[in-house]
């Protein structure tokens, strides 16, 4: 069994694939973002990632999003202090607070650092399906495709490929490790151009491809309606410990 002993107050945050050491860190670069974005105009698509993880953790979430948003903008109040606001489909705005969101996340995590393997195994699981998704996404912006969840018409530089749930990606990943039983910590992960994971096994590279090729169901929505997505995650520690 791998044991992780790191202790709680170490463990950094992460968010978006960008860590911060302390919530006063998470602050910051949330000010950062608010500052840099003029009231009235939508948050850059490479800040989104960061904002909707975060906002997720506040309490009335579920209804601020309630019929989808379509992204995230920027006010001044009458108080003349500077917020987010949520842009709804339906064109109404409603201001949402991301301290309140980040004193509402978790300081006492419980949960186990993932191994790096784990990290570097879905990587390169994901490398191995690059095909098919972009061959379905070609596929269905051939046919002027609109997004289930925001019904923006959808384009290349707005599109993002989803797994429908239950059976998202890390799930499928994982029911295929456990019906090869495969430890994903013992495969062997190579790197093409020394930053792009792969599978060093052609045979499970293979059968890992023609298994998400049986077992997913995809489909095309916009990148702001992804990130609003519930995402289904498998525990992994079952299978290496």
């Amino acid at each position: 069994m791998l044991v992780f002993k790191e202790k709680l107050h170490t463990v950094p945050y992460t968010f978006a694939n960008e860590v911060f050491r302390t919530k006063g860190e998470l602050t910051a670069r949330c000010r950062e973002i608010l500052s840099s974005t003029p009231d009235g105009q939508l948050v850059p698509h490479e800040s989104l990632p960061l904002l909707m993880e975060i906002f997720q953790h506040h309490d009335e979430w579920v209804q601020k999003i309630e019929n989808g948003i379509r992204g995230i903008s920027t006010q001044t109040t009458i108080h003349g202090t500077r917020c987010f606001v949520l842009v709804r489909n339906n064109e109404t705005r409603i201001d949402i607070s991301f301290p309140h969101a980040i004193r509402l996340i978790p300081s006492n995590r419980q949960t186990d650092l993932v191994p790096q393997a784990l990290r570097n195994f879905r990587s390169a699981a994901r490398t191995a399906i690059d095909a098919q998704i972009k061959a379905f996404r070609n596929e269905k912006l051939a046919l002027a495709a609109i997004c289930p969840i925001t019904n923006e018409a959808l384009h290349r530089g707005n599109c993002a490929v989803d797994h429908v749930p239950p059976n998202t990606f890390d799930v499928i990943l994982f029911e295929f490790c456990q019906a090869q039983e495969i430890d994903p910590l013992n495969v062997v992960v190579g790197s093409h151009g020394g930053t792009v994971a792969v599978f060093k096994d052609e045979s499970l590279l293979a059968n890992w491809q023609s298994y998400h090729q049986d077992h997913s169901v995809l489909r095309l929505v916009s990148k702001i309606g992804n990130l609003q997505l519930p995402k289904g995650y498998a525990d992994w520690s079952s299978l290496y410990q």
